[in-house]
């Protein structure tokens, strides 16, 4: 019998692994998913409206900006775990080959959201560290050859994604069915005994590749962002203590040799507004930053030491290690949602700007619509007073 002509079960034509994964992408996905993209939206026009962009307002934007192309990326993902999307033809005819390649594109933005995390922690460290360091503006043009540099080094670390795997795809049931089974390069054997036909130029770059991208991408970030992250809480700390400390040991002396404490004070509090205004700004901003980088470790590490085991490993791993991949993989699709509640969350500034940035937004179209319609009003009201006179001429008459 040929195969061409044999038709398909629907137990064999759906996508979903697993009952987990089916359910995590089809119930939880979507709300997740659409909180996510409006969040990182509205955290882009809060951040891109302030009016002076830092360096870490920038590596932020741009963070926002590849957690919303990776949630974006897996959306076809999620549509293959529906029934009416993973038995539609056309839908499996588009999605099948384009599988490996949208992985290894979210791949990327994952790959380029990490080194902005670590580019901004390392950013707000230098700052508490050095006073200086906030008076130098950002040169554009640094920025994006730094920007450029980086996607185009992350790109190359992750572009292995795309070749590899081998895709087998068949039509069967007179083509109307359509199936695909993607096979890693660097098995020895291939299921079923099959012969692995992946030239050894390409099985030795997808290794070489595989272990530069685990070890530049996965366990050189989380080290970085772990010492980074303790650094930024011991100079925050420490400088919220010497901020408050030094006013109260300058209060107390000034009790102990008997003169008026509060008037000198109150002076010292005017001398140096500026200078402590400036360093409650940078508290805040450093203490969002390390909201940020703790949410994103807690929720982007274990994923990528799983997946990071999965790609050096060349055995296959069994159902239980199927579901612990699907549960980190899951866990970084909350992480990118998470960064428009840890920003509400921990800074005061953001949820002021956000409400400002929208009153402005709604205030400027309800002022322009008022306006619409006074105005309407206005010419109606000349109509109607031409209409009455020339009815009150004509009655004259």
């Amino acid at each position: 019998m040929d195969s061409s002509s044999l038709c398909l079960p629907e137990s064999q034509l759906r996508l979903s692994g697993s009952t987990l994964e089916s359910f995590l992408y089809t119930v939880l996905f979507p709300p997740i998913c659409l909180f996510g993209v409006v969040g990182n939206a509205l955290t882009i026009l809060v951040l891109v409206n302030n009016d002076f962009m830092s360096r870490a307002n920038i590596f932020l934007t741009c963070l926002a900006v590849c957690d919303v192309s990776f949630l974006i990326l897996i959306i076809p993902h999620s549509l293959a775990n529906f029934d009416r999307f993973a038995f539609n033809y056309t839908f499996r005819y588009l999605y099948l080959p384009s599988k490996m390649h949208l992985i290894a594109f979210a791949n990327w933005t994952s790959a380029v959201a990490i080194w902005l995390v670590v580019g901004v922690c390392f950013e707000r460290v230098a700052g508490v560290r050095s006073p200086l360091h906030r008076l130098t503006t950002p040169s554009r043009g640094k920025l994006t050859t730094g920007l450029i540099s980086l996607l185009t080094c992350c790109a190359a670390l992750t572009f292995y994604n795309h070749v590899s795997h081998h895709c087998f795809i068949k039509s069967f049931c007179n083509a109307s069915q359509i199936m695909a089974v993607c096979l890693d390069v660097n098995l020895d054997v291939w299921p079923n005994n099959r012969t692995n036909i992946s030239p050894p130029a390409l099985r030795t770059y997808v290794a070489a590749t595989r272990a530069a991208n685990a070890a530049l991408v996965v366990f050189l970030p989380m080290i970085l962002l772990v010492v980074l992250n303790m650094m930024l809480l011991y100079y925050v700390k420490k400088r919220s203590f010497f901020m408050y400390a030094s006013l109260g040991r300058v209060s107390a002396r000034m009790r102990k040799s008997g003169d008026v404490a509060l008037p000198f004070v109150g002076t010292l509090f005017r001398r140096h507004s500026d200078q402590i205004l400036q360093q409650r700004t940078e508290h805040r901003v450093a203490v969002t930053v390390c909201a940020v980088v703790t949410s994103f470790t807690i929720t982007q590490a274990p994923s990528a030491v799983v997946l990071t085991v999965n790609s050096l490993l060349k055995e296959r791993l069994d159902a239980h290690w199927y579901h612990m991949t699907t549960i980190t993989s899951f866990l970084v699709v909350i992480g990118k949602s998470l960064n428009f509640v840890v920003f509400c969350l921990s800074s005061s500034s953001f949820r002021r700007r956000l409400a400002n940035t929208l009153r402005s937004k709604y205030g400027s179209r309800d002022e322009k619509r008022s306006h619409s319609i006074n105005t309407t009003y206005t010419r109606c009201d000349s109509r109607d007073s031409r209409i009455l006179s020339q009815k009150k001429s004509f009655q004259s008459i």
